[in-house]
């Protein structure tokens, strides 16, 4: 089963509105420096109040840099002034200073344990600005810009996981875009540390979100996280993710798959480590946890094979995932539903015809290569797979027929697949050629089905064989209206297969 790529959202990007400067109150039982006036206080609260009234931005910003300069004396002068620091960290944030304002806060608030309250306000009301303007740099597609502003919003205030999360959503995209193994994976590694922050936030409460808020973010930070975790290979954690992920969104089909997928890996790889080793306690205890893993990914596909409400494409990944950890008999399950579902799925056939193979079920195995051959004649594995189910029934004369229908194709079409995008249906393969001239050319037909396994349309494509021995991509493609979801293909002057088979 492939991994499916990252698809929770993590929020949508939203701007905050700032909020009123909070009202430091007294309280009782406080610790520390008590804060005082003074004229660096004073001076500075001038400047403030002056750069709050005026409207332009250059002199508002000459201001604020005029309080900074006397509160930064302060801090020498009137070292014991928590009210300094309380003030310097709030007019940092307006300088665009997070590092600062985050050591001014915290500073005010070490000494002065009564100023938690209103520290935490002033930090999340920098933590606004900041963010707003992250907001604004994302919807303009300036990522690198959106980025340190989120950084920026995490230093001056890790209690809101929403800058890690787009964090982590920037870092994965550009994983995706990297040119080189180096690039990706440094993309990859910084996706994976701010997921991983914001999902650590998230498990100890977070602050200032409600119930749904605290709930959608839990659920990107898991899974998006367990997706970066698995392309990195670390299954076991990958597997712990998907969990956290499934805790706030039990029975989600993609976690699921997903998770059974990891599991899977992850036993895999501890077998192979075992196989390594001379027996002994170390040996056994690779092989329990092999043991274990699978058999927690048996109880993920066997939950999902019981479901009634699947897609086709997710059944079909159900039996990938099954027949990995040799369930054959219930991977041919999921893909008998899967063509329940869409009758001509060619991949999902194809696979059941393999699962009858290995399960010995060659009466089983005749019919599905019969209908293999029928709709995809120009496939040597088709008709080996029918010669081999004839062989086996001692049906010896249908057997000899398959074989010399095998020796005497000249060419093969393989890896065929159907796209769609825009009502535009294309399907993609490769000629092989064995016999075939060079430049000959193949008029094949290709029929397109519905999921009822009726044709909606018809398409001839002349495809032009290569050099013997080898293979060449050809394509064809059709516009329809209705939901096309197989095909069949036949050389133009050979008998239709018949639909319904």
């Amino acid at each position: 089963m492939t991994l499916r790529r990252t698809i929770a959202v993590a929020s949508s990007l939203a701007a905050l509105c700032l909020l009123a400067m909070p009202v430091v109150s007294a309280a009782q039982d406080c610790v520390g420096n008590k804060p005082k006036g003074g004229m660096w206080v004073t001076s500075a609260e001038l400047y403030l109040s002056r750069a709050r009234t005026n409207a332009n931005p250059k002199d508002k910003q000459k201001l604020y840099q005029q309080a900074i300069d006397v509160l930064e004396q302060g801090f020498e002068k009137q070292p014991d002034n928590p009210k300094n620091y309380a003030l310097a960290g709030r007019t940092y944030a307006e300088l665009n200073r997070f590092a600062d304002a985050d050591f001014a806060f915290s500073k005010a608030e070490d000494m002065w344990s009564c100023y938690a309250a209103s520290i935490d306000s002033l930090r999340h009301r920098a933590w606004i600005k900041t963010w707003n303007l992250g907001v604004r740099y994302s919807q303009q597609g300036e990522y690198d810009k959106a980025m340190q502003h989120y950084l920026d919003a995490w230093t001056v205030y890790d209690k809101l996981p929403q800058p890690m999360l787009q964090l982590g959503s920037i870092y994965a995209d550009q994983s995706l875009a990297a040119e080189t193994d180096e690039a990706r994976e440094e993309a990859q590694a910084k996706a994976i540390e701010a997921y991983a922050k914001a999902q650590e936030l998230l498990a100890a409460g977070g602050e200032r979100l409600s119930d749904a808020q605290r709930q959608e973010f839990a659920r990107a930070a898991a899974f998006n996280l367990a997706q970066l975790l698995a392309f990195e290979e670390r299954f076991e954690e990958a597997a712990e993710s998907y969990d956290v992920y499934l805790q706030q969104d039990p029975g989600n089909v993609d976690a699921m798959s997903n998770a059974a997928v990891v599991m899977v890996r992850a036993a895999n790889r501890a077998a192979d480590e075992a196989e390594e080793l001379e027996d002994g306690p170390q040996k056994e205890a690779l092989m329990a946890k092999s043991d274990s893993l699978r058999t927690a990914a048996r109880g993920f596909y066997a939950e999902l094979l019981a479901r009634e409400d699947l897609e086709a494409e997710e059944y079909h990944n159900i039996g990938l995932g099954l027949a990995r950890i040799e369930m054959n008999a219930e991977a041919a399950v999921a893909y008998r539903k899967a063509l329940e579902l869409e009758p001509y799925r060619i991949k999902s056939l194809e696979q059941l015809a393999r699962m009858y193979f290995k399960g010995e079920q060659y009466d089983s195995l005749a019919a599905v290569a019969q209908l293999l051959v029928e709709r995809y004649p120009l496939s040597m594995d088709n008709l080996a797979l029918l010669a081999n189910a004839y062989r086996e029934l001692e049906q010896l004369q249908d057997a000899l027929a398959a074989l010399e229908q095998r020796e005497a194709l000249q060419a093969e079409l393989t890896d065929l697949d159907l796209e769609s995008e825009e009502g535009v249906y294309t399907v993609s393969g490769f000629i092989y050629n064995m016999k075939l001239e060079p430049d000959t050319e193949l008029l094949v037909q290709f029929d397109f089905y519905d999921d009822a396994g009726e044709v909606v349309a018809s398409e001839s494509v002349t495809v032009v064989a290569p050099p013997q021995e080898s293979q060449a991509r050809f394509s064809v493609s059709t516009e329809s209206s209705a939901l096309i979801s197989g095909f069949t293909y036949r050389p133009a002057d050979s008998t239709p297969a018949q639909a319904g088979n």
